[in-house]
Parts: C-alpha cells; structure tokens; sequence
C-alpha cells in the first residue's frame, strides 16, 4: 500500500480561496492521501459559511475530514493542532489561500526514502485572482537562493534553512516529526525557527527543483501584515551555529532586528528592546541611520518616556 499523506488547510474566513486550496489537494495525481481542514473561530465564533461547507464536503468525499477549534489557537496553534490529528507518515501545510498543482505529492513521494525529513520543491507565485506570475515567481526562488540548491539531497541543510529557502506551502514533512517538534505558537511565520529546529535532527533534506505550488500574496497575507520578529529574534538569537553558518544566521537576523526593535518599543519591551539594539546582530550602518539614531535615543530613556516618544515618533510617522 502506498503511504498515506495528509494535506492539511488551516482556514479561518476565506471560503472562496478555501474552496480552490481543498479542490487542489483532492485533485493529487497520487492516490492515497487524507485532507484535513482545521477551521479557527473568529472574534464572532466560527464562520457558518465554511463550517458547513466543510462539513459537506467531509459527506461527499471520503479522503476529507473537517474538525475546528473551540477557541482561536492563532496560526501556529491551528498548524499545530492540524498536526496531531494527521493520520499519513508525511505532511503538507497549505495556506487556505494557496494551491498544489496535481502532481506535487506524487512527484515529491517519489524521492522519498527512509531517512528523508522534508522533501521541498520550488513554487509559483499568484495573485489575488489566482493568476500566475511568472517573472515574480523565478524572482523569489532567486531571492530565497533555491537556484542555487542542487537537485536530491541537500548537503548541510542549516545553511539553507538560515536563508529561509523552504518554502512551507511546498514542502513535505515527516508528521512524527512536526507531533514531536512543535511549531512556536507565538510566531505568525512559524516555518523558519522550526526548520532550524529540524536541520540539527538526523535525517535527509531532500529538493526537487519543479515549480510544483502556488503561493498566493495578497493584502490579508501573513507575510503582509507583518511578521512578529521580536519574538523571532528571541527564539533565534540563542541557536548556535556552525562558523560556516554563522554568516547566513548573521544575515538573515539583520535583516529582522530594526523592526524588531520597533515593536519591542511599541509593546512597551523597553529592556528587550534595548537588549536587540546592543546585539551584534544589529546592523552597524542601521544604527547611523534616522531609524537606528531614534531608536537608540529611545531605549537610552527611561522605558516610560522613551516608549511614549517611540509611539508618538512612528504615529506622525504612519500618519505623513
């Protein structure tokens, strides 16, 4: 019997974009999978429209179930709880909002072996109508440096997963492994510190260069609407590394401890503030510039004041 793999689709109030990620899991050219939505309330309680498609969904197919949360577990809660229920030995997390294309689990499956952690592939980026952007598409796999990862297995993944190469919506996951790990569920982009987590484990990363997903980028997205890079930082800062790997964690913290700052300061963390600013982490010529001025200046007050400023500078800010 081929192995079961669980496509889970955690959802919350877009059943239209739910609707197309559900449709293109069942569509897998590969036949034995299980699909599972993991429904998350709204301030208002669960949204009637997507439970009751789902539980209809759920009387139509076989392959689909359907379970939603008594209170909102938030992204990382939802992922979570969408783990534990998985039944196949591997797994795929897809935003409600993204799709697979037919043969992503079959072609995947087909490099896998016994020791294989993740297998990964390239993905294509789309809109919020669904149309393809190719040239966008190509420009992130350049800009996540999947262009340069060799086809099969990868060779010293922590490198890789420093530079945030894989990509969660493509990526197959051994279930036992996510049961164990856990996703961080203060994170909004939880995949980062957990593949980390998981390049220190024994075992293989394994890519297939195919643009086999799509990713959808629109104004609701998580990546959107910012990322919680103070608690980030805070999960990142401690790992250490290997001195060849040193420079990619370097890289990739820089790019996150100014606006890491800024929400520590906005959240009234005067101390963890002041403690990122102070990391050699931060960028050296972010501190000569206006942002990295205002937000020493900020965090040399005392945390009443220099909060109040900081809040007052990045409201006039917003405002202009």
């Amino acid at each position: 019997m081929s192995t079961l793999i669980t496509i889970a689709i955690p959802t919350y109030n877009r059943l239209n974009y739910l609707k197309e990620a559900v449709a293109s899991a069942l569509a897998q050219t590969y036949p034995h999978i299980e699909v599972i939505i993991g429904q998350d309330p709204t301030p208002n309680g669960l949204d009637q429209s997507i439970q009751v498609w789902s539980q209809m969904c759920v009387s139509q197919n076989s392959k689909v179930r359907y379970q939603f949360n008594s209170h909102n577990l938030g992204l990382a809660g939802n992922w979570n709880a969408l783990a534990d229920a998985a039944k196949g030995e591997y797994l795929i997390i897809i935003g409600d909002d993204d799709r697979l294309l037919p043969n992503f689990v079959e072609t995947l499956m087909s490099v896998a072996n016994s020791d294989t952690l993740v297998i990964f592939s390239n993905h294509y980026i789309i809109n919020s109508q669904g149309k393809r952007l190719e040239q966008k598409s190509y420009e992130w796999t350049e800009r996540y440096h999947r262009d340069l990862i060799p086809n099969g297995k990868v060779i010293e993944p922590e490198k890789w997963v420093w530079q945030n190469s894989i990509p969660m919506s493509a990526s197959l996951i051994r279930t036992k492994d996510v049961q164990r790990l856990r996703f961080k569920e203060d994170l909004n982009t939880p995949e980062i510190e957990f593949f980390i987590r998981l390049s220190f484990e024994e075992g293989d990363f394994l890519f297939v260069p195919q643009y086999l997903s799509e990713y959808r980028i629109h104004e609701q997205s998580a990546t959107t609407l910012g990322l919680r890079t103070e608690s980030l930082v805070n999960y990142l800062l401690p790992i250490s590394v290997k001195s060849k790997v040193e420079p990619y964690k370097q890289e990739l913290l820089s790019q996150l401890m100014v606006n890491a700052v800024s929400r520590s300061l906005l959240k009234n963390q005067h101390k963890q503030a002041r403690d990122l600013f102070c990391s050699e982490y931060y960028p050296e010529y972010q501190r000569k510039r206006v942002n990295g001025l205002v937000q020493n200046f900020c965090t040399l007050l005392p945390k009443v004041i220099g909060c109040q400023i900081y809040r007052l500078i990045h409201r006039l800010k917003t405002a202009l």
